[in-house]
């Protein structure tokens, strides 16, 4: 792992819709030292418009936000600024999200209620090219990866396929069945375009398909909708 230079201040981008949060971890930030908070951003968008300009050692990145979500920030962020290291800093632990933020190059995932301390410890450790998920979230993780159980008298495809998808997942994919484009979709269920591909991205992976047609078809097959 690369060593951190104890020298060198760490220079931090907060990304959270809520002022009171990003003042209060400015504050705390202002008596760390060796870190320094260089910007805020209350979207998306603005998120990585900074991340761009001011090439950040840290984001802490929140999930929901507007204009453009955490998910699709981080992903454009990590295109762009090759250094730079993404933390989601979230108040839930929604699959989806959690998927969507490792899928997308977070270097890490912390729910909010993590003690100041800890999170000084993960941001020193994905700086040193380590990654951190909370225990809660690592539980998810590997009990979303693990292979179900499979009873004999069901057929393997029925019994992997019908847990994997959240409701929203299903919601999607039926409209993908049906045709619908992403904006269309975002449109119909009032998401973000970013969200929307996000759940496309997540539906796929967890599909083990390529592309939006095998999908739709196996959805149709397997009786996913």
């Amino acid at each position: 792992m690369p060593k951190i230079d104890e020298e060198k201040t760490v220079r931090i981008l907060l990304v959270d819709d809520h002022a009171l949060i990003r003042r209060g971890m400015k504050g705390q930030f202002s008596l760390q030292p060796g870190f320094s908070v260089v910007g805020e951003a209350l979207d998306g968008g603005q998120a990585v418009e900074l991340a761009t300009q001011l090439q950040p050692d840290v984001v802490l990145m929140d999930i929901d936000l507007p204009v453009m979500d955490g998910i699709t920030a981080t992903q454009q962020i990590k295109s762009s600024c090759l250094n730079t290291r993404i933390l989601a800093l979230s108040a839930f632990d929604d699959d989806t999200q959690v998927m969507g933020m490792l899928a997308a190059g977070a270097d890490g995932y912390c729910l909010k209620t993590i003690e100041w301390e800890q999170l000084i410890a993960v941001i020193q450790l994905i700086l040193q090219g380590g990654a951190y998920l909370d225990p809660l979230i690592a539980q998810k993780v590997a009990r979303m990866l693990k292979p179900s159980a499979v009873t004999p008298d069901v057929p393997v495809s029925k019994v992997m396929a019908e847990p994997i998808l959240s409701n929203r997942e299903r919601e999607i994919l039926k409209l993908i069945a049906q045709g619908h484009s992403n904006q269309e979709i975002a449109n119909q269920l009032y998401l973000s375009l970013g969200t929307v591909k996000s759940y496309v991205r997540m539906i796929l992976n967890k599909l083990s398909v390529d592309d939006r047609v095998q999908a739709a078809a196996l959805a149709v097959r397997q009786g996913l909708i």
